[in-house]
């Protein structure tokens, strides 16, 4: 029976939300979810384990996977989730990064987008959790950024990029990003499943909200919380592929 091992922060809800959903489907799996709220997630390496140095966050973790706040090296694969990897925070770092030499910006292509990205991807609490992985298993890790957001939230950005006819080019280097920073430690960045994605390729779509669409631009948190529904495809997703690369290996 494989051990999915799922470490994240609150977008971790939406994918335990959907898995009794999806449970009959993957009846061999076994899944542990490790979360903590928001940016709170810190790990270090302790007698071969993850392990929390704060202890109301290893309590959390007790909590989300109802076993002790340890992370060990004993699962079959491995899911990072969330932890500050999201597009919203890519893309205004990488703005940011642009503007060199006095204000000059890099040429828009989308090798140098993904270049400027990735300095944020790898700074993420998400990329630390993955390298801290690495020096405890070999085994797969796969990697779910923070849901698209809502188009609401950020109209007035979409639009700029609209009439600069970047909005592709910019979820492209995105993606490429995500998944050369992950490659250099062996793990696979699983892109969010297209039936979810919105009316442009950085948004998700309005059903998948866990607020109505009326309330969610001004919902509190920094990125739009997802529902189960929208778990459902995204766990779907990725125990799917690491079916497949378990029984490839």
């Amino acid at each position: 029976m494989p051990s999915i091992c799922l470490i994240g922060n609150c977008h971790v809800a939406n994918l335990k939300l959907g898995w009794p959903a999806i449970e009959a489907e993957f009846p061999d799996f076994q899944l542990t979810f490790f979360a903590s709220d928001g940016l709170s997630l810190s790990l270090e390496i302790l007698e071969g384990k993850l392990v929390a140095p704060n202890v109301k966050i290893r309590e959390r973790l007790a909590l989300t996977s109802g076993i002790d706040g340890d992370i060990a090296p004993i699962y079959d694969a491995y899911v990072i989730c969330g932890l500050a990897l999201s597009s919203i925070r890519m893309i205004r770092s990488a703005q940011q990064l642009a503007k060199q030499a006095n204000g000059a910006r890099r040429r828009a292509t989308l090798d140098g987008m993904a270049l400027d990205m990735e300095p944020p991807v790898r700074s993420s609490i998400a990329i630390d959790v993955i390298s801290k992985l690495r020096q405890l298993t070999d085994r797969p890790v796969f990697l779910i950024a923070t849901p698209l957001t809502a188009y609401e939230r950020h109209a007035e950005m979409w639009e700029g990029m609209k009439a600069r006819n970047r909005i592709d080019l910019i979820a492209q280097a995105y993606g490429r990003a995500c998944t050369n920073v992950a490659r250099e430690l062996d793990a696979v960045f699983v892109p969010q499943p297209i039936e979810t994605v919105g009316p442009i390729p950085l948004s998700t779509w309005p059903q998948f909200y866990r607020l109505p669409p009326e309330q969610v631009k001004n919902e509190k948190a920094h990125h739009t919380h997802m529902n189960a529904a929208f778990g459902s495809i995204v766990l779907c997703d990725v125990l799917q592929r690491i079916g497949t690369h378990l029984k490839a290996g």
